[in-house]
């Protein structure tokens, strides 16, 4: 994919739309793509990073319990909202006509009360047949009413209809229990009818799908880009201004999806939490009328198996299992007692619907962790932690960088004096040890904030020192050029001058300081993870789930994290090292 994309970007550049027209010139960037293009460590570290950014972004989309769309009737959902709504209707009606002074005072108490009575009541309807839902709607109707009534102090209509509304509340559950599931249609309770629900789609927030537009587009962008500029071959100069609308496509377009997806789907909460779908499909309270649509890898992010802790790979044989759930080969057999012959309980493995059975090699393909949660899928959504605080803490110490290493450079004299000072006090104490000072005294529960955000913080605003010195050192050598001349001279304001002339052409270091920020990034959280300072349970990155265990004996715990963190690091180094050789003039040939 890449290598593709760089050939196409210097393709652009060197070829003509007829044969024999004359080659047109070069700038700066199609020297530097040619450059890349050419390095083969190059593409094959962005070809693996595309991989690994893939499979964490779409890491819902892989492994999940969560349905993609499931047909279906949930008699277990149904009878519990059908109960909870006679239990919460009776209390709030018990509030509003307590014979107390303050009426209107109970009846605000009994909002909670009300609106969980709806939100249930809308559950109920949706597996209701049209004739029942008329009744819901007017006991629904009756109870806001006479609810607002009561905020509002008028109790003569508030008494008249409490009566009626407290029987009906009070026989609510035995009005509306279900029908077993394939009774006649004569038999007592509401036959239910199966509703449409995609729980996976329901689970995604609207950054989940931004990345997600946003990684499909730069994968495509070999494709697409070829296409824009067949369009655009006539004119080499559109070819080059199209750059910036291209840009604005890769950003603008994710930020649409997102917006769109608030808007029609509700962008919930990231789906970490145990999925009661498939447990229902399981036991028989959920009954499917249509196969439900599972991910690849039908196992939830926080869904255990306790009687599989800490299996190995099922591919190994030291996994095999007997039909009692008793280990076959390995470390693990168990073995009756030398003096007593006590033999423990073999504990069977329970296969939820869609699972592998139990032996079967793709069960779990990285084992599992003490809860015998499936460490592959952990591994996925470990990953959108790590990659992210590389990516985020690598952009905002560059930005912070960027700014005050511009400021000390273009001013110089006690501005520059001043601010190296205060880098060389930073640059003097380990960074390592003020992020974990740092991180011990903020308590994630007091400030509000997701851990992964004060980690990218907290590096960010140790690390930028680098990025401002290599500024600095650029805008000392730039700003007696000419053209900063000519910019003072026509009355520019300095940060015209700035962020306009002087910093586009001292962009070059930034960027291969950016790459190597994102590796060093990644490599702080996983310490700090692994000393558990860093994301926390049920949340998982690459660095906690190495600490899941220190037992040699459970070596896939270390392992395959370990390797994810190698590759990573490695792939970033091998980017950041062609983009240094390439944005240097001397390389070029």
């Amino acid at each position: 994919m890449t290598n593709q994309s760089m050939k196409t970007g210097a393709l652009s550049a060197d070829s003509s739309e007829h044969e024999g027209e004359a080659v047109y010139s070069k700038d700066y960037w199609d020297l530097v793509l040619e450059q890349l293009a050419k390095r083969k460590l190059f593409n094959v570290g962005m070809a693996v990073l595309a991989l690994l950014y893939g499979l964490a972004i779409f890491a819902p989309l892989i492994g999940n319990d969560r349905p993609f769309k499931l047909v279906a009737v949930n008699y277990g959902e149904y009878d519990s909202a059908v109960r909870a709504v006679g239990r919460l209707s009776t209390v709030a009606l018990d509030r509003i006509h307590d014979n107390g002074p303050d009426l209107s005072e109970r009846a605000r108490l009994s909002q909670r009360e009300v609106t969980a009575v709806s939100t249930r009541l809308e559950l109920i309807r949706s597996f209701l047949p049209s004739s029942d839902k008329v009744a819901v709607n007017e006991f629904e109707a009756s109870l806001i009413r006479n609810h607002e009534r009561a905020l509002q102090g008028e109790t003569t209509h508030t008494v008249e209809e409490f009566w009626p509304l407290q029987e009906k509340a009070k026989s609510f559950a035995s009005d509306y229990a279900s029908a077993p599931h394939g009774s006649e249609e004569g038999a007592p309770g509401k036959h239910l009818v199966p509703s449409t629900r995609y729980p996976l789609a329901e689970g995604l927030g609207w950054g989940s799908i931004a990345f997600m537009v946003l990684w499909v587009l730069l994968a495509t962008f070999p494709l697409w880009n070829r296409l824009w500029n067949h369009l655009l071959a006539s004119d080499r100069e559109r070819i080059r201004r199209a750059r910036g609308a291209k840009r604005t496509l890769c950003l603008g377009l994710p930020a649409l999806a997102a917006v769109l997806w608030v808007v029609f789907v509700g962008g919930g909460a990231p789906a970490f939490d145990v999925s009661p779908f498939k447990r229902g499909l399981t036991d028989g309270s959920v009954i499917a009328l249509e196969a439900p649509i599972m991910a690849p890898i039908p196992l939830g992010y926080a869904e255990t198996h306790k009687e599989e802790g800490f299996r190995p790979p099922t591919w190994t044989a030291s996994s095999r299992l007997d039909s009692e759930g008793r280990y076959m080969r390995g470390l693990r057999v168990a073995k009756p007692d030398a003096i007593t012959g006590y033999l423990p309980p073999a504990t069977p493995v329970e296969v939820r619907y869609s699972e592998p059975w139990p032996n079967a090699p793709h069960r779990h393909l990285a084992g599992t962790d003490e809860l015998g949660r499936d460490f592959f899928v952990r591994l996925l959504w470990g990953g959108r932690v790590s990659l992210a605080v590389g990516i985020l803490s690598a952009v905002l110490l560059t930005v912070i960088g960027v700014f005050i290493g511009s400021i000390a450079g273009y001013f110089g004299g006690w501005v520059d004096v001043l601010i190296m000072r205060v880098i060389e006090i930073l640059q003097s104490i380990p960074a390592f040890f003020l992020i974990l000072a740092s991180l011990a005294f903020i308590d994630p529960k007091e400030v509000s904030i997701p851990p992964i955000f004060i980690i990218v913080v907290v590096i960010a605003l140790v690390r930028w020192t680098g990025a401002a010195r290599l500024v600095r050192g650029e805008f000392l050598r730039l700003r007696e050029q000419e053209f900063v001349l000519a910019a003072n001279a026509l009355g520019f304001s300095n940060m015209r001058t700035i962020f306009r002339h002087v910093l586009p052409n001292a962009i070059s270091p930034v960027l291969v300081n950016a790459a190597f920020s994102v590796a060093a990034g990644i490599l702080t959280e996983s310490a700090v993870s692994f000393l558990g300072f860093g994301v926390q349970h049920p949340e998982a990155s690459w660095g906690s789930l190495v600490n899941e265990s220190k037992s040699p004996e459970f070596w896939w715990i270390q392992v395959f994290p370990g390797v994810l963190i190698f590759i990573t690091v490695t792939c970033y180094n091998l980017v950041g090292d062609a983009v240094r050789d390439a944005l240097d003039p001397k390389m070029k040939s």
